[in-house]
């Protein structure tokens, strides 16, 4: 029984200071990233934003891969013109849960 005190009072002493700090008890999760991927007919600095608003009002840029630059015939074969095939990342800064919901 002298054996385990000796290795039991300095445990406890180290969960009890650590359950005094200040640190917030519940914090509230960061949103998930938005992960969307589309066709874009130029270079852009926020490709596939339209599809990220369907999920968040306010989505802001996370990650970008231009995944595919290639060149494709125009609609009246006329000549040739830019596609470019991006996935893209957004974080949403306000988390919409049930609790907020109307």
């Amino acid at each position: 029984m002298r054996y385990q005190s000796r290795f039991l009072w300095p445990t406890l002493a180290l969960l009890a200071g650590c359950a005094s700090t200040t640190t917030p008890v519940a914090v509230a999760p960061a949103a998930a990233p938005i992960a969307v991927s589309c066709t874009e007919d130029a270079l852009s600095e926020q490709p596939c934003v339209a599809m990220a608003r369907q999920k968040c009002s306010t989505p802001r840029v996370d990650t970008i891969q231009l995944v595919l630059a290639a060149p494709v015939a125009t609609a009246d074969g006329s000549g040739m013109k830019q596609r470019y095939d991006y996935r893209a990342t957004y974080q949403c800064p306000v988390s919409v849960t049930s609790a907020d919901a109307p």
